[in-house]
């Protein structure tokens, strides 16, 4: 019978020991159990960086803490990462906690922090695109088109992408409102939502709590939900109550870059599934702006 995973980071300390007492065939090789150690050490860095970071920091292949996962019980890596983000939330500052790994952590290498960053980045925007299955993005654009009028809510850092997103997604179709601005009034703009419309949320660990409360109001309701989050998320929806497109990767002080590529992907479904209709609204949006002088050339 395969043994229960841990639940907790105290757990992992009492594997690492049993592990360091144990002998046989069974036993987990050294820089796996090794891996595992760091990132107890780490508990912070094993929260936010991505599975590329934590397997270059330790000198291993990112297969490496995949095994890891699957070797403690798991599916993979993430729900072991989630382990260390939850006990991180738990125990930690999150926001002060972040901002001191990222002020600590050295630059290795002949490379410059900037080039550090970029390759970052790259990994991390390739990691997403490894994992999101077309079909969910599919499914997702097809929403988008469907609904008689789209709803983008966000608050707080992720509010900046939910702009993003709306603003792109009126180019090519109409009836698309970006929820959450200045004096916002979140009850009374979800009042108006109705079941063929379709609510776009977004947030990401640590969650903001209205906009979980909308998610849940909203199913409640039998309003469809397009959900922009993380893997697990407390907004995660699927089958009649939505789709979830999910991105594994740290949001806030770390970095945006995949999080805006999954937007991007959805919104490019979404184009390619309009055709020329999208082109239609844009040429008339585009008609209006030049009437009004908005943009200097």
């Amino acid at each position: 019978m395969k043994a229960s995973p841990p639940t907790s980071v105290e757990d992992l300390r009492r594997f690492v020991e049993q592990e360091r007492g144990a002998r046989g065939r069974d036993r987990m090789g050294e820089r796996t159990l090794a891996v595992l150690v760091d990132m107890l050490a780490r508990p912070g860095s094993a929260a936010v960086q991505s599975i590329s970071e934590l397997a270059a920091h330790n000198g291993v292949d990112a297969s490496t803490l995949t095994r890891l996962g699957k070797r403690l019980g798991f599916d993979g890596f993430t729900p072991l990462q989630n382990l260390f983000r939850q006990h991180v939330s738990d125990t930690q500052p999150f926001y002060s906690g972040h901002v001191n790994e990222l002020v600590t952590r050295k630059v290795k290498g002949g490379a410059s922090a900037l080039q550090q960053l970029a390759q970052s980045e790259c990994q991390k925007v390739l990691a997403v695109a490894s994992t999101l299955d077309q079909k969910t993005v599919d499914d997702a654009a097809n929403m988008l088109i469907k609904a008689r009028h789209v709803h983008v809510l966000a608050l707080r850092g992720t509010y900046a992408l939910s702009h993003f997103f709306g603003t792109f997604l009126s180019t090519m179709r109409d009836a698309v409102t970006v929820m959450g601005g200045p004096a916002f009034q979140l009850a009374e703009d979800l009042a108006r939502i109705k079941r063929d419309d379709l609510l776009v949320a977004m947030t990401y660990r640590p969650y903001t709590r209205e906009v979980v409360k909308a998610v849940d109001l909203a199913k409640s309701e039998g309003i469809p939900v397009l959900a922009l989050t993380d893997a697990g998320s407390a907004i995660e929806v699927s089958g009649a109550a939505g789709t979830t497109i999910a991105v594994d990767q740290p949001y806030y002080f770390d970095s945006m870059l995949p999080h805006y590529f999954a937007a991007e992907a959805v919104l490019m479904a979404v184009v390619r599934k309009l055709g020329p209709k999208a082109l239609e609204v844009t040429r008339r949006r585009e008609a209006f702006v030049k009437a009004m002088g908005v943009e200097i050339k």
